[in-house]
């Protein structure tokens, strides 16, 4: 399991749901993902060159915004 992967599992634990998508751009011949996390009304999304990168951005964003 990766770190990305843990990371999901553990968000899961604490209620969020998830979802990704691998964005594909043609013209520059680069990826990037859009990640999405979820739990009630909150909603959390990022778009980072990397999943590793976008699932730890959502992951700092989420432990903020715990009450």
């Amino acid at each position: 399991m990766q770190d990305w992967e843990r990371t999901l599992a553990l968000l899961r634990e604490k209620g969020w749901s998830w979802a990704y998508v691998k964005c594909v751009d043609l013209e520059m011949g680069t990826d990037t993902f859009y990640v999405s996390i979820r739990r009630g009304d909150e909603n959390l999304t990022s778009l980072r060159p990397s999943l590793e990168e976008a699932v730890r951005a959502l992951s700092q964003l989420a432990e903020s915004s715990a009450v």
